[in-house]
């Protein structure tokens, strides 16, 4: 009787089991917690354009000191120690303020005082780092959207309307995008602009007619014209 060998497992097996494990647990913790998902990928992608910064600006006028505290007070934030964390983000401030480190540290307060509600000083912040930094692919569609966020926990519905639909335009190719366009959909409902939401809706789907982000836009859409009936 022959027995038949063991399969032999070739390390590219190896490396395609290790491979989809990771894809599985990344898209599973992506559908479980987005707004989470998207904080640490932003974190990330600073974290690696910083290295890479920190690297080619040796001899080139980067300040490195900054850059160092800057990482040191980005891993205390991803930690979640928010008092420390503001602490370390405003010594940054007031050190190294015309750094990029310093000007970056502003967007990290900003966030901050925005998950403490205090929204006034979290809006502050946003302003100061989107009037240094110009078109950021990162961060400054995010600090235009934290913005927002300040001014719709403020009550001010329309100012964020505007400001999430800046965020949506002028990014079309950043990971907030479609949330924006949704928020300011959102915001324009609460200040009763309802054509405006609706437009919002009917041109995002003429574009994108299928798909979970336009079935997900249905329903907003229906809701803002059963409001309109209401009111």
């Amino acid at each position: 009787m022959r027995f038949k060998g063991k399969h032999r497992v070739r390390k590219a097996e190896l490396k395609e089991d290790k491979f989809q494990v990771f894809t599985e647990k990344l898209a599973e913790f992506y559908y479980r917690d987005k707004q989470k998902f998207w904080v640490i990928i932003v974190l990330v992608l600073v974290v690696i354009v910083g290295g890479i910064v920190l690297i080619q600006g040796r001899g080139k006028g980067v300040n490195s000191e900054a850059q160092l505290r800057f990482t040191e007070a980005l891993g205390i934030f991803t930690q979640g120690d928010m008092q420390q964390a503001e602490e370390a983000f405003t010594n940054l401030t007031t050190r190294y303020g015309r750094d990029q480190a310093g000007i970056k540290a502003h967007y990290y307060l900003g966030q901050i005082y925005y998950s403490s509600q205090r929204y006034k000083e979290a809006e502050q912040e946003f302003e100061k780092f989107l009037k240094k930094v110009h078109k950021d692919p990162i961060l400054s569609p995010a600090a235009h959207f934290g913005v927002a966020d300040c001014e719709e926990e403020l009550g001010s519905f329309l100012k964020a309307a505007q400001r999430y639909e800046e965020v949506y335009r002028d990014y079309p190719d950043s990971p907030l995008a479609f949330d924006a366009m949704m928020a300011a959909g959102r915001a324009y409902t609460k200040a009763g602009a309802f054509d405006k939401a609706e437009a919002m809706f009917h041109e995002f789907l003429d574009k994108n007619p299928t798909g979970e982000k336009a079935e997900k836009l249905k329903v907003q859409l229906a809701y803002v014209k059963t409001l309109q009936q209401k009111f």
